[in-house]
């Protein structure tokens, strides 16, 4: 039995991104074990992916000794890998593969890149899912770049269906918000968009999510937003449904974005001058909009005004 490792540092959205290239392995591979090295943060992402059989955890950013390294490679030796993918060029991870005697290790040029046998040099303005599926020329899969897909389990779904029964929201649809924290997008611009929101679709009602460091934003929220609702999804499988059953999602940078590219809800994304659109949405589907920072200001300097043209342009 052909067993595939593929090593993934980054959080939830740099899975996501990587999603595609799975779920055409295993396409191309049915019977094949596919595995995956993730980052603790990242781990929960795998909830969702049908195309993994098992989820290794390893902190490529901690200050790891060599028994962390040692650990690791002993798990890779004892899985007789036949080819490895490493979606980035990380030194330590190099040579760590090249111990492993895995005989295709697969990478982009980078760090430590000598120390593998197929090198794949990056666009560095391609979108993200598609940069990392080029990795499978390697395997002579030419096949083009699935969108990436979620699988939700039914107790998700139903979570949802559920939620939207809670909220009293179940007939009319709704407007979703993912504000992050109140570092990313102010509260007073997130309220200026609500209420416009609010004037124009007075019959949609307008959601928000809780999420981790995000209450402060939230308290000052629904202090400027009548009949703001909220929701809390406890895991990303929950968080993907009532993503998946909004009208519309308007969300600041981050892994929920990627869950509602994702899904296919209508999105407005509110990018950071440091994540271009072109890598980390596919900018070519109608349904996707979005509103960037220009260089040299932060993601605050966006006026809502400008998010609200977005929303509104045919």
């Amino acid at each position: 039995m052909m067993r595939i490792l593929a090593l993934v540092p980054g959080g939830t959205g740099d899975q996501l991104l990587f999603f595609p290239t799975l779920d055409t392995l295993k396409q191309q591979y049915p019977n094949a074990e596919i595995d995956v090295v993730v980052e603790p943060r990242a781990m929960a992402a795998y909830r969702v992916c049908q195309s993994v059989n098992k989820v290794l955890k390893f902190d490529f950013n901690d200050r790891n000794s060599l028994a962390d390294f040692g650990n690791l490679l002993g798990t890779i030796r004892d899985r007789e890998y036949g080819a490895a993918i490493i979606t980035q060029p990380i030194f330590s991870i190099n040579i760590l593969l090249w111990l492993s005697g895995i005989p295709m290790r697969i990478s982009f040029a980078g760090q430590g890149d000598f120390l593998l046998t197929d090198i794949i040099t990056a666009d560095p303005q391609e979108y993200a899912a598609v940069q990392k599926h080029n990795l499978l020329m390697s395997l002579n899969i030419q096949n083009p770049c699935p969108p990436i897909k979620i699988n939700l389990p039914k107790s998700d779904l139903d979570w949802a269906t559920n939620e939207q029964k809670r909220l009293g929201i179940q007939q009319s649809g709704f407007i979703l918000l993912n504000c992050g924290a109140y570092a990313n997008y102010p509260a007073e611009s997130w309220a200026t968009i609500a209420i416009d929101m609010q004037s124009k679709l007075p019959n949609l009602p307008i959601v928000a999510i809780d999420s981790v460091n995000n209450a402060d934003l939230l308290k000052q929220l629904a202090a400027k937003v009548s009949n703001l609702l909220i929701t809390s999804p406890t895991d990303i499988g929950k968080l993907t449904a009532i993503i998946a059953s909004a009208n519309l999602f308007i969300c600041a940078e981050g892994d929920a974005m990627q869950l509602g590219v994702a899904v296919g809800t209508a999105l407005v994304a509110i990018l950071g001058e440091n994540t271009p659109a072109s890598k980390y949405l596919p900018i070519g589907e109608k349904r996707i909009k979005y509103v960037q920072a220009i260089a040299g200001q932060s993601l605050n300097a966006i006026a809502p005004q400008t998010i609200l043209d977005k929303i509104w342009a045919e």
